[in-house]
């Protein structure tokens, strides 16, 4: 069986799982993984080895820009401090600490692999935890936290895996040479990511607002980026981000209309294929991983695996008990953090699952030294690294929703999305009574579509156009359609301004940016009519 037919049976498995998920009550990434166990267990699927290239040029790329496109700025500039205390902190302390006690109680692991081995488990999944806890009530705070921790801590913990890299195969450490790579890849990476997405704002024009070109350019971009960065010896995964959240900052008024609907669509099953089949593929890996292991060194090594696992609960719990230090401001939202059992503190510490780009990385792992010696623990490596994955997903993915629903965070009592909706209503209003109407048909469409205006802040949800709107009249219609795209560009501006400012959250701009696409559609379409 060729490798495509593997893929194409994956995608099946993978579509049966995900029809039958709901009467499970599992997430679908830790019913993935499971599913995917069992099967290697069985042996009766034929194991697709992961290739680190194709999750870090193929698979990785499209998932972070598709995260930075979807993550709030204005919310992340926020909680920067302590997003970077998470991704970046964190991450070094956990490969520090895990180096440290992997090196004292693990025989043959010198301080090379002992930090390879923590920088390859310290990073939680991109996609796991926001994954299990998106259906949940959540404080927007905690989401962004969670979403923010997920875009950054890749990139930390990769450039900390390649100083280990280095030292492994050079026989070598310096932690000022290693330092100082860490900085100069991370804003090396920054400067590709923004200077890419400067160059394609500025040369979308030549793209003549054709909606499957757009999407195309937008779909090759976190590809050429990652690429290029990683080829300068730059950070791939800060570049993506930094890209994605660029290019998500100017799309409400870089794309029109169409092109964002055909984005969103396309996006939607991109993703929704890469996240199923990386985490079915990875249950799968169990096979290939165990083969290689003395089965006289299994149980041991699981132990050292599940020690490695509540160590790194434990260093999370701790990290995340002082993000009060790191508060800009003193306010009601902060102040949630200052006790040490707040219900915001403990999600967000068991939020920690790992994932396939801890196993990519492991497999990473050289086979020789550059003396040409072997490097005898890389299976150690990739088998303790499984290990701890499959506890993190397992435990901590399948308990994550019930502790949620034990605790009860407080959610946003206050509705923004109708919040919103009313503003922009308002402001709609406001444009139609301050129209000069110097003919009787303009006052005529001024008046329905007031009437229109207020019966949507009745029923927000309800988009529908009456047929009682359009007369057969050119004339009327023309002068209907007019002026309603205006109103459309009026509230478009709003919504920007609304969002830039860091009143409403993205999901909802989102949200109503989409309703807005959608009545753009409509009009472009009854006037062909």
């Amino acid at each position: 069986m060729t490798e495509l037919e593997h893929i194409i049976w994956i995608s099946i498995i993978l579509i049966v799982i995900t029809s039958v998920r709901s009467r499970l009550k599992l997430a679908l990434p830790i019913l993935l993984v499971i599913v995917g166990l069992i099967l290697s267990l069985a042996q009766c699927f034929p194991v697709l080895a992961i290739n680190p290239d194709i999750i870090f040029n193929i698979v990785l790329p499209p998932i972070l820009f598709d995260a930075a496109w979807n993550t709030s700025i204005p919310d992340f500039k926020r909680q920067f401090s302590k997003i970077s205390l998470l991704a970046v902190g964190l991450v070094l302390i956990t490969t520090t600490v895990i180096a440290v006690v992997v090196h004292s109680i693990i025989p043959g692991f010198n301080w090379a692999i002992s930090f390879a081995l923590g920088a390859i488990i310290s990073p939680p999944d991109a996609i796991a935890a926001t994954s299990i806890a998106k259906d949940l009530p959540l404080s927007r705070k905690l989401i962004t936290l969670l979403e923010g921790e997920s875009l950054l801590n890749d990139a930390s913990a990769l450039i900390a895996f390649k100083c280990a890299i280095i030292a492994l195969v050079s026989g070598g450490f310096s932690f000022w040479n290693a330092g100082l790579q860490f900085v100069i890849m991370g804003i090396s990476g920054v400067a590709i990511g923004l200077s890419i997405g400067y160059g394609f704002v500025k040369l979308h024009r030549f793209l003549h607002g054709n909606s499957n070109v757009e999407t195309f350019a937008v779909l090759l971009l976190p590809f050429a980026t990652y690429s290029l960065a990683e080829h300068l010896a730059a950070s791939g995964v800060l570049a993506v981000v930094s890209l994605g959240m660029y290019i998500s900052w100017n799309s409400f008024s870089l794309f029109s209309s169409a092109s964002r609907l055909q984005m969103s669509h396309f996006w939607d099953v991109i993703i929704f294929i890469l996240n199923g089949l990386v985490f079915l593929i990875l249950g799968m890996q169990l096979p290939h991983i165990v083969e290689a292991i003395p089965r006289s060194e299994i149980i041991v090594l699981t132990l050292y695996g599940f020690l490695i696992f509540c160590l790194l609960i434990l260093i999370r719990l701790i990290v995340t008990y002082f993000f009060p230090l790191f508060s800009c401001r003193e306010d009601k939202e902060d102040a949630a953090f200052q006790w040490r059992f707040r219900k915001e503190y403990i999600i967000l510490s068991w939020s920690g699952m790992r994932g396939v780009v801890s196993l990519a990385t492991a497999f990473a792992l050289p086979l020789y030294a550059n003396n040409g010696s072997l490097i005898a623990q890389r299976n150690t490596v990739l088998f303790l690294s499984f290990v701890v994955i499959i506890f993190t997903l397992v435990i901590q993915g399948i308990s994550l929703p019930q502790l949620i629903k034990r605790i009860t965070p407080k959610p946003n009592k206050q509705d923004k999305g109708k919040e919103l909706n009313d503003l922009l209503i308002e402001r709609s209003l406001s444009y139609l009574e301050s129209l000069e109407i110097d003919r009787p048909l303009v006052q005529e469409v001024v008046q329905k579509m007031q009437v229109k205006l207020q019966n949507q802040r009745e029923e927000p949800n309800d988009m529908k156009r009456s047929i009682k709107d359009i007369i057969c009249r050119d004339e009327w219609r023309a002068c209907y359609f007019d002026i309603e795209l205006s109103m459309i560009q009026v509230q478009r501006k709003e919504l920007v301004r609304s969002y830039q400012k860091g009143i409403y959250p993205l999901e909802d701009v989102r949200k109503k940016e989409f309703e807005l696409d959608l009545w753009t559609a409509n009009i472009y379409q009854e006037m062909k009519l």
